[in-house]
């Protein structure tokens, strides 16, 4: 069924006036993320699809947040430009507002920056049952930039999205991957962080056992530009580091790109839960070492080391996991089991004086309490 901005705040406003609250819901592709909304009435977000406007031009996509991840894409393709925060899907059905609403971004996000720093606008509406819009469909244009930072990584806490508008960049010319096999972490996040601070342009550096080699980790570092440019600095990076460097070439590069975007051998088995960890680079490989006493079972590094993936038993305590995640200045995301996995603690605890702020942005926007109860902890 087709949904439409005043279909929306209709609901919102019945809502309001029924005392209830909405479970706001797309694709349901990231359901295992935060904690699970329980007594709320479901606002289905997909039938509100379609594009709303696309200059290539002028590198600006407004799009309604129910059109399919994958549409948008192909899209921007079609004119030779991308989404240059590498958005994960985590499956087919993904949406442009469920991305928005997690602020996802894949591996080109150390380099390029996160989904948040190129939403430029935005529609939405609000727990008082209004629409507000903020930002602009130019570039240069910042009005209500704050605000679209807030509703990036909000889970929908904040309201329904019903309209946004994002930058876009031109797609580099090809891609090539250098990968070495058989380094240690600790030699692969050195020389991750190495390469992300030299002058090469290097779009991607990952450490893990991927789809690819299932002997052994590999350490990856994606070059992205024109053909001479990327074969320039291939060969220089191949002479500064010496050793067997092997080269995947466009097609086998972009194929395991896509495997680590999706993060797809890294997901748990039976028994085991995931963790998505983001940390300072540098606090790496220290937090993997702490996390290997904690029953670490596998793991991986992406955004060269400042994303942990990990892999533990399923009964380990959260609680202790979090602890560990702050201690090294990081923050964690758990990714509940099933569906009677409530993930209460699927979160780290947030420092006192950011979790007031969270608390009085949520009182700003919905003080009635409307939207996905329980799934941050400021609900």
């Amino acid at each position: 069924m087709s949904a439409t901005t005043e279909s929306i705040l209709d609901a919102v406003r019945q809502a309001r006036s029924d005392g209830a609250s909405l479970r706001i819901r797309g694709a349901d592709t990231k359901h295992e993320l935060g904690a699970r909304s329980t007594g709320a009435v479901d606002l289905l977000m997909t039938g509100l699809d379609g594009l709303v406007s696309y200059e290539p031009g002028e590198l600006i996509l407004v799009a309604r947040p129910g059109m399919p991840l994958a549409a948008v894409e192909a899209l921007l393709a079609a004119e030779n430009q991308h989404l240059p925060f590498e958005p994960p899907h985590w499956g087919a059905d993904a949406t442009l507002g469920g991305t928005i609403a997690c602020n996802l971004s894949g591996p080109r996000r150390f380099r390029a920056g996160a989904l948040r720093d190129f939403l430029l606008g935005l529609q939405m509406v609000d727990g008082h049952g209004q629409l507000v819009r903020a930002g602009g469909r130019v570039v240069k244009n910042v009005t209500g930039y704050d605000l679209c930072k807030l509703l990036s990584g909000s889970f929908g806490t904040l309201g329904p999205l019903t309209e946004v508008c994002l930058k876009v960049w031109p797609r580099p010319e090809c891609q090539q991957t250098l990968v070495w096999h058989g380094l240690e972490y600790s030699e692969a996040l050195e020389r991750m962080l190495d390469l992300a601070a030299s002058p090469f342009e290097v779009t991607g550096l990952t450490y893990g056992r991927w789809a690819r080699d299932e002997d052994g980790a590999l350490t990856c570092a994606r070059l992205e530009g024109p053909g001479p440019a990327v074969a320039t600095q291939a060969e220089a990076i191949t002479d500064r580091y010496g050793g067997e460097i092997e080269h995947l070439a466009q097609t086998e590069s972009a194929s395991l790109w896509e495997d680590v975007r999706e993060a797809q051998s890294v997901r748990p088995g039976r028994a085991q839960q995931l963790w998505r960890i983001s940390c300072p680079a540098v606090n790496a490989g220290g937090l993997v070492g702490e996390l290997r006493s904690r029953q670490l079972q596998e793991f991986a590094l992406d955004w060269g080391g400042a994303l942990v993936w990990a892999l533990f038993p399923s009964d380990l305590p959260e609680a202790d996991l979090h602890g560990v995640v702050s201690r090294h200045q990081g923050s964690a995301w758990r990714l509940a089991t099933g569906p009677e996995d409530d993930n209460r603690q699927g979160f780290t605890p947030l420092p006192p004086g950011v979790a007031r702020l969270n608390a009085a942005v949520k009182q700003a926007f919905d003080p009635l309490g409307l939207f996905n109860p329980n799934r941050l902890p400021i609900n």
